[in-house]
């Protein structure tokens, strides 16, 4: 049975993860209001903590960012796993420059900033933003060194529309939201299983989940690509949900909890 303590220290990650999304969930709602020009405010009255909007309300106080950027309408977020923090990136992965970072958020941007594409949360002005080799850049980009993965794209209808992996999983594992050790590798069928559904599933948004179920205890994912690198996914078994936007079938509900 699990200490208090390590069920905690779970429960911190988690909560991590909400923060990441709800942080990046935030913006696209944002942006989406002023697309059709509800409550929109104009740009310049959203950054630059200067002469003329340093005494706005929206602008005294100081954001804390998670890493995030925006492309394309598409949201990103840095989705490094904790066994991969600090690790250079598989040699031959990055690919052509595709864009730049053109604003930086932190220390700058006002709390009613509207995203747009090139915008970014930490990572500085100018920094080339590269295609990832072997994925689609409308799931996975690479800037300063790092893989920035979709958290958000309104144009997706799947999970296999979010995700572009689709044969390239080598295997599905349980692993501890603590410290992402191994508690339970997929069976081969099994794997087959939950990817099958995985990937057909109807795309409804972190906000959709996160809004109409109660949290719960997060089961951890991790899904081990070919290349060398993961995707980490956090399942509620109560809304059989994956808590990054879909609803499960009961069978990868009965594969996740060991009941097959």
């Amino acid at each position: 049975m699990e200490s208090k303590k390590t069920r905690l220290k779970v429960s911190l990650v988690g909560l991590s993860l909400v923060l990441l999304i709800a942080v990046l969930t935030e913006c696209v709602n944002r942006n989406q209001r002023a697309s059709f020009g509800e409550h929109a405010v104009p740009r310049e009255l959203t950054i630059a903590k200067n002469t003329t909007n340093q005494n706005r309300d929206e602008c005294k106080g100081t954001l804390d960012y998670l890493d995030g950027l925006m492309l394309n309408n598409i949201h990103y977020s840095n989705k490094e796993s904790l066994d991969e923090r600090g690790k250079s990136l598989p040699a031959g992965l990055i690919g052509d420059r595709i864009s730049e970072v053109s604003y930086t958020m932190s220390g700058d941007a006002c709390s009613d900033f509207v995203m747009r594409s090139g915008d970014a949360t930490l990572l500085p002005t100018g920094t080339p933003i590269y295609e990832m080799k072997g994925y689609k850049p409308d799931f996975r980009v690479i800037a300063d060194g790092r893989i920035f993965e979709v958290s958000d794209n309104p144009d997706a209808k799947t999970i296999g529309d979010l995700y572009d992996i689709e044969g390239k999983v080598a295997k599905v594992s349980r692993v501890s939201g603590n410290d992402g050790s191994l508690m339970r590798e997929f069976s081969p069928e099994d794997t087959q299983a939950f990817l099958s559904d995985l990937l057909s599933l109807e795309y409804v948004g972190f906000e959709a989940i996160y809004t109409n179920n109660p949290p719960e205890y997060r089961i951890s994912l991790q899904l081990d690509l070919n290349d060398g690198t993961n995707i980490r996914l956090g399942y509620w078994p109560k809304a059989n949900a994956i808590v990054e936007g879909a609803y499960g079938t009961e069978r990868m509900l009965a594969i996740v909890q060991g009941e097959r």
